[in-house]
């Protein structure tokens, strides 16, 4: 009997160890580590020991025979060589080009208005910024409002020299597609003077350039001679 008390004893002692008051369960081991604690604490360890999360790339390290690796060398000198062939022929065509381009240009009797080419111009209106690049195109802030077509023709189907054409340009809503009519009148600098919108879309520009009074001169010229 006394033997059973004591075991008794002993199990409501153990009951006391691991409940608490609140009901909740108390580790008895609770000042040792959790095995699982150490298996993560021992990994973190192994990580920090390898240099965390930074991974080293992994390097090909194969090794080929002499015959094998003079291939592959032979290989990439011809690939940077066609490589810088194909850079200089994409230059020379596009050279080629911007030569046919220029050649199908009217700069003028006397090629008076190349210095015009490349060239673009600005005016802001208060509402607006337009552009002006000759030869090429005009725009209404980023619209189109006209790619180059030409010189205006005259009612001899000669070109008329003061006046430059810009047509097919961004589509007028209701409307045709916008376009963009250059006077060109002599001065002494290039600018844009003046813009306006004569009719729904169609645009008027006054552009001033010292190129125009060699046209000029060389109709007075003409018109003395006669």
């Amino acid at each position: 009997a006394v033997v059973s008390t004591q075991s008794t004893g002993e199990e409501k002692e153990k009951e006391e160890e691991l409940w608490g008051e609140d009901g909740q369960m108390i580790s008895r081991e609770k000042d040792e580590h959790d095995p699982d604690e150490l298996v993560d604490e021992e990994w973190d360890d192994e990580k920090g020991e390898e240099g965390g999360d930074d991974v080293s790339p992994i390097r090909n390290t194969i090794v080929y025979d002499q015959e094998t690796q003079r291939l592959i060398d032979v290989f990439e000198e011809a690939e940077t060589l066609y490589n810088e062939a194909k850079k200089r022929y994409e230059h020379a065509k596009r050279q080629v080009e911007e030569m046919e381009k220029l050649n199908g240009i009217d700069f003028g009797p006397e090629e008076e208005f190349f210095s015009l080419w490349g060239q673009c111009f600005e005016h802001y209106d208060g509402k607006y910024k337009y552009s002006l690049c000759h030869f090429d195109q005009s725009k209404q802030d980023s619209t189109s409002i006209g790619k180059w077509e030409g010189w205006q023709k005259g009612s001899d189907g000669r070109p008329n020299y003061g006046v430059m054409m810009y047509t097919r340009g961004a589509s007028c809503w209701q409307g045709p597609n916008r376009s963009t009519r250059v006077e060109v009148q002599c001065g002494s600098q290039n600018e844009i003077v003046s813009i306006g919108e004569p009719a729904k879309c169609e645009y008027a520009f006054v552009f001033k350039t010292p190129a125009a009074c060699i046209t000029i001169q060389d109709e007075h010229e003409i018109h003395d001679e006669l």
